[in-house]
């Protein structure tokens, strides 16, 4: 079975170098231009005006290009979620270009569009995990969003530049890139269809997630594969060699994973094999100022927290502690947009973006502290996921930020406490703020206690990955993954990592197996070879 695979990168390896230089001989897409495009005429006036365009390509090179899908298209296919996310910041060209580079066959990527109508690669319902805003991505436009400060976690950008759809093509046809489409909503299926016609890159598309995308499933050019076990990430599966192993034995052509490099080793690839892309773009002239979709008036969080920031000092404490205090933590109905939900987002937006404010500014002073630690313990409330405790949230990140050890009790109760709220009397919409908004605190607390090294954030941090029960609060699922990186972030001794690789969990050991691959040292090297040795022989390449 895993012998057919091996050509491509073997005794087709030559042709697939000159394919990539054909194609990188032309500009990468531009990321925008200016121009209407009747095509679109249903998208919105925006989004005529404010596209994306894949390159040219000659006849030689697609005609080349399609051979080799149709040879990567034999199976077995490796498919990787929102990129190598060890070596860059995930749903980033580099990322995508790095999974290529370490034996994979193509991506999973998630699409969707901006505010001023630009389709873009994105997972998130949020902006708030891996950026500095706030809100989701259809509040904001292009322009802003390329422009968000990325958060970092655990030493790791979590963002950078969001490609736009057609830049992934573009990558896509350099690199022979196959593709697994999730369009995170609807509307989306005519402009991803156009791009793809455009692209002649039907053929690149393996699998489409049917939520979303019912007619795009069902579009003649499409030819979908079948999938041999189609989230062998949940649990980190895809770090345990037995488990990929039987995943491939499974009917069907495909695996969907984290991270490619064991299930590249059980196939037998090169383990790093890089090859050059180009990322240069024919930029236009963009607008002057930030622009709003013509045809709402629907509420910009963004727009909202640049109001905010205008009327005050730009370093002032005093009037960041002063948005601290205001507004009142109550839970409100899901009538929204009604005004008093509407008010609501826009206290906890401000307390949101003041505790990020004063995260950035370094301000450690016990009042500074005292007031963030009040935020954490008393979440806002909203019908809206995207607001639900984004104001607690935001606190736990700044005193992680500020290094506030002080701060750990109440961090370690915050993830602790039950779910937020009282279901009593709520609806469903209600339900599932409050489980999103409980989830985004825990989250961002567990990455706190990462910056805090001490005994007690340790100590509590082994108890939640190593017990059998940990976590297991009403809020949701334990965070495993989040809570195993922010231990070893901590200070531990080599036997302390090697009893995380040993774990009978499936998503701690193979979390910790990654971050001793990525982030070596001489503690972690002795416990590889003492608790997984087949692990401690591969070595990164630089």
């Amino acid at each position: 079975m895993h012998a057919a695979r091996r050509p491509l990168r073997h005794a087709t390896h030559g042709v697939t170098v000159a394919l990539v230089f054909l194609v990188c001989c032309q500009p990468l897409s531009a990321q925008t231009r200016w121009q209407a495009d009747p095509a679109l005429s249903g998208t919105g006036k925006l989004a005529q005006e404010f596209l994306t365009e894949v390159s040219a390509e000659s006849a030689a090179a697609r005609e080349q290009r399609h051979q080799l899908v149709a040879v990567r298209r034999r199976g077995p296919i490796l498919l990787v979620r929102h990129g190598a996310t060890a070596f860059a910041a995930e749903n980033s060209l580099e990322a995508y270009a790095a999974v290529m580079d370490y034996g994979a066959d193509g991506c999973e990527v998630d699409i969707r569009r901006t505010a001023d109508g630009v389709l873009v690669l994105f997972q998130d319902d949020t902006l708030d995990r891996v950026t500095e805003g706030f809100g989701s991505v259809d509040q904001i436009d292009f322009r802003e969003l390329e422009n968000l400060p990325p958060h970092r976690a655990f030493g790791k950008a979590r963002a950078s530049v969001p490609p736009t759809f057609a830049a992934l093509l573009d990558l896509a046809r350099q690199r022979i890139m196959l593709l697994h489409l999730d369009l995170k909503e609807p509307g989306l299926e005519d402009e991803v269809a156009h791009f793809l016609a455009e692209a002649d890159a039907w053929d690149h598309v393996v699998a489409v997630t049917a939520l979303n995308a019912t007619r795009l499933r069902q579009n003649p050019h499409l030819r979908l594969l079948r999938y041999q076990a189609p989230a062998l990430y949940e649990g980190r599966r895809d770090v345990d060699p037995e488990a990929v192993a039987a995943a491939l034995r499974q009917p069907g052509q495909m695996i969907l994973v984290d991270d490619p490099r064991v299930g590249a080793t059980v196939l037998q690839r090169d383990r790093y094999l890089p090859l050059p892309f180009t990322k240069t773009y024919r930029l236009t002239a963009r607008p002057p100022t930030r622009t709003r979709r013509p045809d709402t008036n629907a509420f910009s969080p963004m727009e909202y927290v640049h109001h905010v920031a205008s009327r005050l000092p730009a370093e002032s404490t005093e009037a960041l502690l002063g948005l601290l205090r205001g507004g009142e933590r109550k839970g409100v109905s899901a009538s929204w947009p009604d005004e008093p939900d509407q008010r609501a987002a826009q206290e906890i937006l401000q307390r949101a973006w003041a505790a990020q404010r004063l995260g950035n500014l370094g301000d450690h002073s016990r009042r500074v502290i005292d007031r963030l630690a009040d935020v954490v313990q008393r979440p806002g409330l909203h019908p809206d996921p995207r607001y639900c405790a984004l104001d607690a949230a935001m606190a736990a990140r700044a005193l992680g930020r500020l290094r506030s050890t002080a701060s750990v009790p109440v961090l370690i109760t915050t993830i602790e406490s039950a779910e937020l709220g009282s279901a009593e009397g709520s609806d469903a919409m209600n339900e599932a703020s409050r489980l999103a908004g409980g989830r985004r605190l825990k989250r961002n607390a567990l990455e706190a206690l990462g910056e805090l090294p001490c005994r007690r954030a340790k100590r509590f941090l082994q108890q939640y990955v190593l017990a059998e029960t940990a976590g297991r609060a009403r809020t949701g699922r334990p965070l495993y993954e989040e809570a195993t990186n922010a231990l070893l972030r901590q200070r531990l001794a080599w036997d302390e990592i090697a009893a995380l690789l040993r774990s009978t969990n499936r998503e701690v050991r193979g979390t910790a197996i990654l971050e001793c691959w990525d982030e070596p040292t001489e503690e972690r090297g002795q416990a590889l070879r003492a608790a997984a040795p087949w692990a401690a022989a591969w070595s990164r390449p630089k």
